[in-house]
C-alpha cells in the first residue's frame, strides 16, 4: 500500500483542499489496511483489537471510507504528547463515537454519536469534536453507551509501536 501511495502522490496533482495523502486515500476510495493492532480493555472488563494509528499519514486518514464497522471495533489515535486535539468527520461515512483519553489512559471527554459526512458535505458542515489527550479511540456510535464510557474512568492498553 506504501509504494502505491507514494506512485499516486508522484502522479497525480495535489488537491488544494486536502492534503496529499488524504487526497490518495480518497481517489483510492478504500480505507487504510495493515495497521497495528493492541487489545484496549474497557472499564467494565471487556475488551477489543483496536487498529492503531501513530503516524501523521495514519492519523490524518483514520476512518475515512469506511463504510459499516463491526460491532466491537475501535481505533486508537496516538499522538507523541498529550495536547488539545480537534478531530473532524471529512470523508468519514460512518456515526462515530470519540474518546479523548491522557497519557495515563484517563478519559477526559466521550462525544457521542458524532454524526457522518458524505461525499459532497462542505467543510463548514462537517462534525467536530475536540478534547484534552494523548489519545483518540474512535468506535461505531453508540459503543460508549453500552460500555458505559464516563469521563474519569481509566482504559487500559499497550502501544508496542514507535510513536513518531
Amino acid at each position: 500500500m506504501k509504494t502505491l501511495v507514494l506512485a499516486l502522490s508522484i502522479l497525480l496533482p495535489p488537491i488544494p483542499a486536502w492534503p496529499s495523502s488524504s487526497a490518495v486515500a480518497l481517489l483510492d476510495g478504500r480505507p487504510q489496511q495493515g495497521l497495528p493492532t493492541t487489545t484496549l480493555r474497557f472499564p467494565d472488563g471487556k475488551a477489543i483489537e483496536v487498529e492503531l494509528a501513530v503516524t501523521p499519514e495514519q492519523r490524518e486518514i483514520g476512518l475515512m471510507n469506511r463504510l459499516k464497522l463491526p460491532k466491537d471495533y475501535g481505533m486508537l489515535f496516538v499522538f507523541p504528547i498529550e495536547q488539545g486535539l480537534e478531530f473532524w468527520m471529512k470523508n468519514t461515512f460512518v456515526d462515530l463515537d470519540m474518546v479523548f483519553i491522557d497519557t495515563r489512559g484517563k478519559v477526559t471527554a466521550v462525544h457521542p454519536r458524532v454524526p457522518r459526512s458524505y461525499p459532497h458535505t462542505p467543510d463548514e458542515k462537517l462534525a467536530r469534536r475536540g478534547g484534552l489527550g494523548r489519545y483518540v479511540l474512535e468506535l461505531p456510535a453508540g459503543a460508549a453507551k453500552r460500555r458505559k464510557l464516563k469521563v474519569g474512568q481509566t482504559l487500559k492498553f499497550k502501544i508496542t509501536v514507535p510513536v513518531s
